[in-house]
C-alpha cells in the first residue's frame, strides 16, 4: 500500500506525505480514523520515526490530520481548497511532468498512452479489506504481519490486543487461538480469525539441552515482549534455570552486561540488527523466530477474499 523509492530523488518524507494524501483523499483513511503509529509505520517502511513525523506534520499543515495528544494523529474531515486554486496547482503540477516526459523523448502518443494507463490504474487501485494482526505484544503483530504481506498480496496492519480499538475499522482481526474470545468486544464489526504460531524450532531445540545452571539471555526489540516469549520459552522447553532478558527499545547499555552474564543467547527479528555487532564469537546466539503455522495460513486464503 505504501511504498518508498529508494532511488527517487524525492526525500522520503516527500513521497510519504504525497502517499498518505491520496490515500485520506481515496478514502482508505477515513475522517476520525487514527493514522499508523510513527514508530509502527517506520518498522514497516524500515526508515526513521522522524521521517514518518515529518510526513505526518506536514499533512498536519495542510489539514489532512490532527495531532492528539498521546494518541497518534487523526484524520480530519478535509475541505478542499477552491475548484480554481486547485485547476491552477494540477496545471502546474501536469506542466512540469509533461516537459519530463518529452524530455525522455517520449512522442505525443506515448504520453496519452501513458496517461490514460495510470489513470486506469488509479481506477482499480482501491481497498477493500483491513486486515490487522493483533497478538501479545508488537512484535508478534509485526512478524505476522510481514509473513501474510507476501503471502496473501495484501497490506496488513501490525498492533497489539490492547491498541485494537484503535482499528475499529478492520474487517478481518488476526489474533492467536486463545486471545480470540477476549477481542470480540474490542472489533464487533470484524471478522475475528484465529491463528497458530510458531516460535523457532532450531531455537527451542537448543533451549530444551541447556542445564538448569545455566543462564539463558533473550533480546527483544519492545519490552512487552519479554513476558509472553519468556513463558512460551519455558512452557515449550522445560526449562527451568534463569532467563534474563533486556529490550534494545530500552537502550543498548543494557545488551553489554546481559551479554557477558548468559550461556547462551535468543534474539528476536526485530532486534536483531541492534545486537548483531556486539555478540561475541565464543557465546551460543541463535534467532528467535515467529512464524504461523502452514495450517493457518491454509485457512486464512479460504476465509479471506482475493
Amino acid at each position: 500500500m505504501i511504498e518508498i523509492d529508494r532511488s527517487s530523488d524525492d526525500p522520503i518524507h516527500i513521497q510519504l506525505e504525497r502517499r498518505l494524501r491520496f490515500l485520506i483523499v481515496n478514502g482508505h483513511y477515513r475522517a476520525g480514523q487514527l493514522l499508523p503509529s510513527t514508530r509502527n509505520l517506520a518498522d514497516q517502511l524500515d526508515i526513521s520515526f522522524h521521517t514518518v513525523r515529518k510526513a505526518y506534520s506536514a499533512l498536519e499543515r495542510e489539514g489532512f490530520a490532527k495531532a492528539r495528544g498521546g494518541r497518534g494523529y487523526e484524520v480530519c474531515d478535509y475541505k478542499p481548497e477552491q475548484k480554481s486554486v486547485r485547476m491552477e496547482r494540477g496545471a502546474s503540477l501536469v506542466r512540469g511532468l509533461l516537459q519530463q516526459l518529452i524530455g525522455l523523448g517520449l512522442e505525443e502518443s506515448d504520453v496519452e498512452y501513458l496517461i490514460q494507463e495510470q489513470m486506469s490504474v488509479l481506477e482499480i487501485e482501491d481497498y477493500p479489506y483491513k486486515i490487522v494482526t493483533a497478538g501479545p505484544f508488537i512484535e508478534w503483530g509485526q512478524q505476522c504481519a510481514l509473513q501474510l504481506r507476501s503471502l496473501l498480496q495484501k497490506d496488513i496492519v501490525p498492533t497489539t490486543i490492547k491498541e485494537l480499538a484503535k482499528h475499529a475499522d478492520a474487517d478481518f482481526v488476526l489474533v492467536p487461538f486463545r486471545e480470540v474470545r477476549t477481542v470480540l468486544s474490542s472489533a464487533p464489526n470484524a471478522d475475528i480469525i484465529g491463528i497458530q504460531t510458531e516460535l523457532d524450532a532450531d531455537a527451542l531445540g537448543q533451549v530444551s539441552r541447556l542445564l538448569e545452571r545455566e543462564t539463558l539471555g533473550v533480546v527483544t526489540r519492545y519490552a512487552d515482549a519479554i513476558g509472553p516469549l519468556t513463558s512460551d520459552l519455558r512452557a515449550q522447553t522445560r526449562f527451568s534455570g534463569q532467563v534474563l532478558a533486556v529490550s534494545v527499545d530500552d537502550g543498548d547499555e543494557h545488551v553489554a552486561p546481559l551479554l557477558r552474564q548468559c550461556d547462551m543467547i535468543l534474539y528476536t527479528e526485530a532486534a536483531e540488527p541492534r545486537i548483531r555487532k556486539s555478540l561475541p564469537g565464543m557465546l551460543r546466539h541463535y534467532p528467535l523466530k515467529i512464524s504461523i503455522a502452514e495450517s493457518s495460513i491454509e485457512r486464512l486464503r479460504q476465509h479471506i477474499p482475493a
